[in-house]
């Protein structure tokens, strides 16, 4: 008696081979996401009236801190020597990330810059949350591809519902820093839901504890400059 069997999915390989020269396909879809990251700022920074080459300035600088600060708290927790804890931090083509470390690193430029140049931070974090979340989105589909797990066609779906939010809310002149604070909450739920909580718990409640004092921040800016003007 024969017995049905389902087909298998095909997946694909986790390493591709041109000109001998090998490459990770996650990588490939991480540097396709980093380009949709650096289309959004330039273009919504563009529109915003800043200087191109200095938000592209403050993007490098940030990914490369970014990708720093994310090797040095990973090394932190699973070092023991001092040769092996730089080892995990300089061999950033081997497996190990802490997204705690990514979001410290990539927020403290974007900060310092913005005092530096006398820009508005959250209108640049506004900006930066687009292009991330357009970014995860084609992200999640290296997940599909490698692992075979179209639940993350549904992941890729909520992050591209999060791009088009963040846009309306920048087309309605939201007052700026609304636009992160959502992005940063929307990514704790949605990270939680994809990814589980696990090793990233802390890592989410300080997603929302960010989001939440950012709205709070920005809420009452807002009602001191309303009192202000109805005093007047």
């Amino acid at each position: 008696m024969s017995t049905f069997q389902k087909p298998k999915m095909l997946s694909l390989p986790s390493q591709l081979n041109f000109f001998n020269i090998t490459i990770n396909t996650f990588g490939i879809f991480i540097f396709l996401g980093f380009l949709f990251l650096a289309f959004i700022v330039w273009k919504e920074g563009k529109k915003d009236g800043f200087d191109e080459e200095r938000l592209f300035d403050i993007l490098l600088t940030a990914s490369f801190l970014s990708v720093l600060f994310s090797r040095v708290f990973y090394a932190f927790g699973n070092s023991i020597t001092a040769s092996a804890f730089f080892n995990q931090v300089i061999k950033i083509w081997t497996v190990g990330f802490d997204p705690l470390g990514a979001l410290i690193g990539f927020l403290l430029p974007v900060l310092i810059f913005s005092k530096l140049w006398k820009w508005s931070f959250y209108r640049i974090a506004d900006i930066f949350s687009m292009g991330f979340a357009l970014a995860f989105s084609i992200v999640t589909l290296g997940f599909v591809g490698l692992q075979a797990n179209f639940n993350f066609l549904f992941a890729f779906a909520c992050w591209i519902f999060v791009f088009a939010l963040l846009s309306k809310i920048r087309g309605n002149k939201f007052r700026s820093g609304y636009g992160f604070c959502l992005f940063l909450l929307l990514n704790a739920g949605l990270g939680w839901y994809f990814f589980g909580a696990g090793e990233y718990l802390i890592f989410y409640v300080s997603l929302v504890t960010l989001g939440f004092i950012v709205f709070l921040f920005r809420w009452r800016i807002a009602n001191v400059s309303t009192t202000s003007r109805f005093i007047k």
